[in-house]
């Protein structure tokens, strides 16, 4: 049976709502509707969502573009860069008539962020979301090869969507038992939960003893005297927080220093130092657990 239900939705100052499916063709004309004032491009979420439309991962959320009663493009250019640049069309929700009173609040709200995502699917609990996202994303990160050396960091071409990060979280087992394990960690180690619970699932691959064994003597505190590599990780953590905010250690910085001490362990070497490097000498790549 025919639907003969109207598609677009009208507002009480005049403003409309529909869904439409947005082309590139469309979409470059409506970003030369640009307002003038609209936020700067964001070109790692462009990239994620190129990813997500490329992929078929597109979703439609709600969040809308936006065009005030003049007819500019007041919130939405990133999505329509997107679209662009993946060469595809998407479903998109358009809301049109904003006016200037609704410009001044807008985007004004607290926006859900990816521990937020993960408790609503259900992905996470809530205690242990934030831990979880930030595990994910880091192992994701990881695995592409994009934390390669000491001052890795996240961000810019290494971000994911949220449907990317949905998908890392399903795809690694025992994801919140490693965040309840980091989380537990950073009481006697204080390196980013992020590279904590990433170490421990790469290493609890290799074996499940010794990953016990490891994390036993940091929280234990069982240090056998210089060269111990144990005492060097404890010291180069304690030495790079007591210098402050400029030596803030990085996912990278961390997952060095603890993949170098979990090999050392392994294989009973004397560990006097954690170089990580320097900008002009380069610096040190990230070992391979063994």
């Amino acid at each position: 049976m025919k639907n003969d239900a109207p598609t677009v939705a009208h507002g009480p100052s005049g403003e409309t709502a529909e869904y439409v499916f947005v082309t590139p063709e469309l979409a470059v004309s409506w970003l030369a509707l640009n307002i003038d004032n609209n936020r700067n491009v964001r070109k790692s979420r462009i990239n994620g969502y190129v990813r997500d439309i490329q992929s078929d991962r597109w979703v439609i959320t709600g969040e809308a573009i936006k065009f005030d009663t003049a007819g500019r493009l007041v919130d939405g250019q990133n999505r329509c860069q997107a679209i662009v640049a993946a060469g595809k069309g998407a479903w998109v929700l358009v809301v049109r008539g904003i006016s200037e009173d609704a410009l001044v609040v807008l985007d004004s709200g607290s926006s859900r962020n990816a521990g937020d995502m993960l408790v609503i699917t259900g992905l996470a609990d809530r205690a242990d979301a934030k831990d979880v996202g930030a595990i994910a994303r880091l192992y994701a990160a990881y695995q592409a090869g994009d934390v390669k050396h000491a001052a890795s960091n996240l961000g810019g071409s290494t971000g994911i969507t949220k449907s990317e990060l949905a998908e890392a979280v399903l795809a690694i087992p025992d994801i919140e038992f490693a965040a309840r394990h980091a989380r537990g960690m950073y009481r006697y180690l204080r390196l980013p939960v992020s590279a904590l619970g990433v170490a421990f699932l790469e290493f609890s691959k290799l074996d499940v003893d010794d990953t016990a064994e490891f994390f036993n003597r940091i929280r234990d505190g069982i240090q056998n005297g210089p060269g111990d590599p144990f005492l060097t990780l404890s010291r180069r953590v304690s030495n790079d927080l007591q210098a402050g905010a400029s030596r803030r250690i990085v996912p990278g910085q961390a997952l060095f220093y603890l993949f170098r001490t979990w090999n050392a362990f392994r294989e009973g070497e004397q560990l006097v130092k954690l170089q990580i490097g320097s900008p002009q000498a380069g610096f040190t790549p990230i070992p391979v657990p063994k």
